[in-house]
Parts: C-alpha cells; structure tokens; sequence
C-alpha cells in the first residue's frame, strides 16, 4: 500500500517538478541580482532575502517529494563511509543541540564502501539525525555505527536481498521513542505527529525514497521511552580503486568574453540565466529549443565555447541536443540543466556519459561553478 502510494505521488511529483523547478529558478536567480546592488534600501535587501529563502524552501521541498517518490537525479560513487561519517559528525556537532551527544563506532580494519550519491545520503543522516534531536528535547545520546553483514540469501532480513555482503548503517538514539500505532506510517509522505507548523511529515519518507534509489533497505526498531533504532543496509562495493573524494571549494571567478548558448524554452528561466551569465562576463546567445540550437551552432564562424541546455524542450529535447553536439560539433563543451530527467535513456546518458548537469532551481554560485570548471584547460582540471 505504501508503495503504491509513493508511486502516485511521484508521478504527481514527476510531472509538476520541471515546471516548478523553472519558476523557482528565476525567483531565486532574480533575487540574487537584486542582492547584489549596493545601493539597496535595507528594508528592501530585508524583503528580497525574505523571498530568497521562500524560494529556496520552495526548492528544498520539491526535492523532498522526489525523493521519497524515487524520481530524482543520483550521481553515485565509490564512496568509503567511515571517513564520510567523521566528516558528518563534525557537522553534526555544530548542527544539534551541546545536550545531544554523538558517538560513532566503525571496525577499524573494515571495509565500507558503496555505491552512493553523497549529498543525497548526507540527506538521509541529516534527516534521522535531526528527528533523534526531536525525540530528545532534554537532550541525549545518538550513536552511528558501520558493520559489514553477510546474509544468507535464502533468509534475508528483507525480500529481494539477493547480495551477500551488505553494509549496515545503525542510527540509534535515546529519545522518547515511537508509538506502536504511530510506527507502521512513520515512512508515509506528510504523515507527521508534530504540531501545525513544526513539521511537513516528508522527512523520513525522504530517507526512504533515497535508500530505495540506493538499492538500500531500511528499518525501525523503537520502545517507547527508551529510544529508538533505525537499520539502514547498502549493498557493498568489494573492489574499487576510485573512492570519491569531495571537489576543494574554490571561489567562482568571472569569465573572460567567452560565448555560451543557452537553450531553454522556458523564457523568465532563459532570461534569468543570460543575465547572470552576462553579468559574470561571459557573451550569451539564446535559443528556445534544441533545433535552433543547432541552426545556431551550424553557423558559419559561430565561435562557440560551451552549450547550456535545458534536457526536457520542444521540438528537440538536450538529450538529442547532446547526441547532436557531440557528433557534429566535438570541440564544443555542453552542460544540462534538468528539474527532472524523464525517462530511462535520460538516466542512462548521464550515467554512462557522465555528463555534466545541473540540477534546477539553479542558483547563481552554482551556475558560475559550473561553468568555470567546463571551461578551464584541460591541464588545470587536472591539477585541480
């Protein structure tokens, strides 16, 4: 029942998200440049940065409904949790209340690599994390803990574990626990017992969805008063000589004339990405779908030094775009932009491809980012 439940919520989800995603987009992109002008009143800079948050839990809340739906974007790799884990423990301590304490155990010469999308899985840590701080208002003990688990296939813990070696995630906490006639809902979309306000009931339900799209299971022990566990496995990566590493934070820096076409059929989000395109000193050229792109590029002298493509267009979507680039016009540096990617061969050109993407609602930092890195020499990315 929960299953089909999700799944109609996420075709819901699946067919309003890239519409959504493009309005939140120019609000968010909008309000940046208007942030930027010193010589903003400061009542206004206060309601500009009003609608800029509005707008970015807009976008955090479209990103919850596709992911416990299991229709958002991955980009996963070899990631090793326990550094992963050292990492968010630092950020949790900082993050929840001086009351909680922390703890994190993991055997030392263990291996605990999976295959993972590590912001959405931080996601997922983040979310059972912030609901253990909840369910101790005066304060506790939250423990992570990593073990490697062989099954035998024949008796899994869960149907469909048809993997030897899994990775366990314990999350456990000390707090009031949860009900008995609470707990078969508590991975249910909108379901929440916290009062009007407080709560959306779409945080667990996110975890759910990310550990689905992880190949993952997940459980929920709980005794009320005592504290409650939840039981995450993973499917373990047993060789892999390229563990990811996350990118260094560098500070954007401005371009230097260079000539993007930017494809989108949406106009505000057409409008909105030229001008801070144009504002970080890069020349823009801009087409309503992947057909004028094309006649664009075809051109004679078109000298053009990166594509930014919407994926989901009339006429000709980014994905054929993409193909069509490639083919013709290999010199040419491409990057999508998708509020959500339809369909398997989408999914299968960004996996197999790695093609570079973004996700919408953009914001101008990440355009900027993006953009720099796809245009640095080749030898600067290298020694990046």
């Amino acid at each position: 029942q929960l299953q089909s439940r999700l799944a109609a919520v996420g075709q819901l989800a699946a067919g309003i998200a890239h519409d959504f995603n493009n309005i939140l987009g120019t609000i968010l992109l909008y309000a940046e440049l208007m942030l930027n002008n010193q010589s903003l009143a400061e009542k206004d800079r206060e309601r500009l940065t009003t609608i800029f948050g509005q707008a970015q839990r807009g976008a955090n809340l479209t990103s919850q409904v596709l992911d416990f739906s299991r229709r958002s974007v991955m980009e996963r790799h070899a990631v090793d949790l326990v550094p992963f884990f050292q990492e968010l423990e630092s950020l949790l301590s900082r993050t929840l209340t001086e009351s909680v304490q922390i703890s994190f155990e993991a055997n030392p010469r263990g291996s605990f690599v999976v295959d993972a999308d590590p912001t959405r899985m931080q996601q997922v840590i983040m979310n059972l994390a912030l609901n253990a701080r909840d369910a101790m208002p005066k304060g506790g003990q939250l423990h992570f803990e990593l073990s490697e688990e062989r099954i035998d296939t024949s008796a899994p813990p869960f149907p469909g574990m048809d993997e030897e070696l899994w990775i366990r995630i314990d999350v456990v906490d000390t707090g009031e626990g949860i009900p008995e006639d609470v707990m078969p809902h508590i991975f249910e979309p909108f379901f929440t017992t916290k009062p009007a306000g407080e709560g959306t009931g779409l945080g667990l339900a996110q975890v759910y969805g990310i550990i689905k799209q992880h190949d993952g299971f997940i459980d929920a022990q709980s005794v009320v008063g005592k504290g409650t566990r939840f039981t995450i496995y993973l499917p373990a990566v047993q060789e892999s000589d390229d563990i990811f590493a996350p990118p260094d934070v560098r500070s954007t820096s401005d371009g230097a004339g260079e000539t993007i076409l930017v494809v989108e059929d949406d106009e505000a989000t057409r409008a909105a990405v030229s001008e801070i395109l144009e504002s970080l000193g890069y020349r823009v050229l801009t087409v309503a779908d992947g057909q004028e792109a094309l006649e664009t590029i075809s051109k004679s002298g078109m000298n053009l030094d990166l594509v930014l493509s919407d994926l989901v267009m009339p006429n000709m979507g980014g994905r054929d775009l993409y193909y069509a680039v490639k083919q013709e016009f290999p010199h040419i540096k491409m990057i999508l932009m998708t509020g959500y990617p339809l369909g398997g061969q989408t999914r299968e050109l960004l996996d197999r491809e790695r093609v570079a993407w973004l996700q919408k609602p953009l914001t101008s930092e990440l355009l900027a980012m993006a953009v720099r890195d796809m245009l640095a020499p080749d030898e600067s990315k290298a020694s990046a």
